[in-house]
């Protein structure tokens, strides 16, 4: 059984990738503020530690997870900003090579600028906000450090939240639990993906040794933050009535209109993970109500 490292375990996306690889591999949970037993702290920035803990454990895989994904904090703290979600990576794409270890980097759709979208794998990047820009960073330092690397492009995510705040997604249930008449943005199209469906494609192309460069993962649903809202509220057995669209984005941070990622290297795999947004969103729900 192959040891798999996963960085941001006590995240969102990295709580999927621990539960779901589990079963075939061992697994090496890292976070830092929020780890604990049987998950272990380790500062990215560290890099001393990190590297002690690689020669340590001796993972064959790494899955690079942690990041600041919220574009307003990215704006805020800049330098917080880059440290993580690009000093951090570059740091351990090398060490990983240097060591023999697959490397897998969670991008995002963001490194588009949202104009010409269905976007696949080989499309230029043009990203609009610092967000989108780190992420780019990342990924130009990860392609110029060896061709064996995997960068793997996701859009927004949700699943089993600890708390409705910790996704972009169901953020908008606790605005509708507090205000059925809420404001929602209508204006970009996004693709909600379960972090669950993510970790079981991970999982596939795991199991396929030589597969490198640069893979799409999205759900193939499309709706704007408003239209979420509605399938939301009737989810919650709210009135969808009062609920207003927002035609023009209103975020502090800008964000692209449409990043639709074209999954073109998944189909000709035979790769395919997807769940109904409405159905899954409501099993979410129900646990928060």
């Amino acid at each position: 059984m192959s040891k798999v490292m996963i960085t941001g375990a006590t995240g969102l996306l990295g709580r999927a990738l621990c539960q779901e690889l589990s079963s075939t591999h061992e697994i090496l949970g890292c976070g830092f503020s929020r780890a604990a037993a049987p998950l272990h702290k380790l500062d990215l920035a560290d890099h001393n530690s990190v590297l002690d803990f690689l020669d340590n454990h001796s993972p064959e895989i790494l899955i690079h997870a942690a990041a600041e994904r919220r574009p307003e904090q990215c704006e805020q703290d800049q330098a917080a900003t880059l440290a993580l979600n690009v000093a951090a990576t570059e740091f351990l794409a090398q060490a990983c090579r240097k060591r023999d270890i697959r490397f897998f980097f969670i991008s995002t759709d963001y490194v588009f600028d949202g104009t010409s979208a269905p976007y696949v794998e080989t499309d230029i990047t043009n990203p609009v906000n610092f967000y989108g820009q780190t992420k780019q960073a990342a990924e130009r330092a990860i392609l110029a450090d060896s061709a064996l690397h995997t960068i793997v492009r996701v859009p927004v995510l949700y699943g089993e939240v600890k708390t409705l705040e910790e996704s972009a997604v169901t953020i908008i249930a606790k605005q509708l639990l507090a205000n059925p008449a809420s404001s929602h943005d209508h204006w970009a199209t996004r693709y909600p993906t379960h972090v669950s469906d993510i970790a079981l494609t991970l999982k596939d192309i795991i199991a396929q040794p030589s597969l490198g460069g640069i893979i799409h993962i999205s759900g193939n649903q499309a709706f704007t933050k408003y239209e979420m809202a509605q399938v939301m509220a009737q989810a919650l057995q709210l009135p969808t009535q009062d609920l207003v669209p927002l035609s023009q984005p209103s975020d502090d941070a800008t964000r692209p209109q449409d990043c639709a990622l074209k999954d073109t290297r998944l189909i000709d795999l035979g790769i395919s993970h997807q769940r109904d947004f409405a159905t899954a969103i409501a099993e979410v729900l129900t646990k928060h109500i």
